[in-house]
């Protein structure tokens, strides 16, 4: 390698770390859990069934990710077509469809998740394209934080929930296939770094000292 192509891969390296260096200090995600079912013979109260994450994007700064993920205690029910359906959420920010970027095939819009209530953003697919995990992105709001998207709805017959989910395509338990389910926002923790930005900063520490193994040869 030549003096000059390995001052430039140096100070390209050097530059990515400062970098994901400054996005690891900016970038953080929440998460939250939905432990609450519309059909407690099947999927008793108090579970985490599923968890929603929302993170400060890294691939698209400046914009905000969610990601709803199925976990252990309802995926152990998933038959060949499980995924979410139509996901719920609020926000003190006035969001529009065009401030979400939905997965193929779905879309923004807003209404009722069975007892959980109404929700201000609801995200919604069809039975050929449910999604597991769910992951979509809100754009072109200045300002937001995390927590701008973690609020409590209007309420149903279910209680007063931050979050609710319609998930299907389950084996048959107790006579059902599908179920809604609901979480708030107590479960959410102090903000932390999204672990991808430590996983891209080790690849640039990684690739700096290959650089310079190769200086040395």
């Amino acid at each position: 390698m030549t003096t000059g192509i390995r001052n430039a891969s140096i100070q390209v390296v050097l530059a990515t770390l400062a970098l994901f260096g400054a996005g690891l200090a900016n970038a953080a995600s929440v998460t939250y859990f939905m432990n609450q079912s519309n059909t407690e013979g099947s999927w008793p109260d108090g579970i985490d069934y599923l968890s929603v994450t929302i993170f400060d994007s890294i691939s698209n700064p400046g914009d905000i990710e969610f990601l709803v993920t199925p976990l252990a205690p309802l995926t152990i029910s998933a038959g060949p077509n499980f995924g979410i359906q139509a996901f719920g959420f609020n926000s003190t920010q006035v969001l529009t469809a065009a401030n979400i970027v939905d997965p193929v095939g779905w879309s923004t819009g807003s209404g009722n998740l069975d007892g959980f209530g109404s929700y201000q953003i609801s995200e919604d697919g069809t039975g050929d394209n449910r999604q597991n995990p769910l992951s979509f992105r809100i754009t072109g709001i200045l300002g937001d934080v995390l927590t701008d998207y973690a609020v409590l709805g209007a309420g149903g017959a279910q209680g007063t929930y931050a979050f609710a989910a319609h998930v299907a395509g389950m084996t048959d338990v107790n006579g059902f296939t599908s179920a809604y389910f609901g979480g708030d926002n107590s479960g959410g923790g102090p903000l932390v770094p999204v672990p991808a930005a430590v996983w891209l900063l080790g690849s640039a520490f990684g690739l700096l000292g290959a650089i310079r193994r190769k200086t040395t040869a």
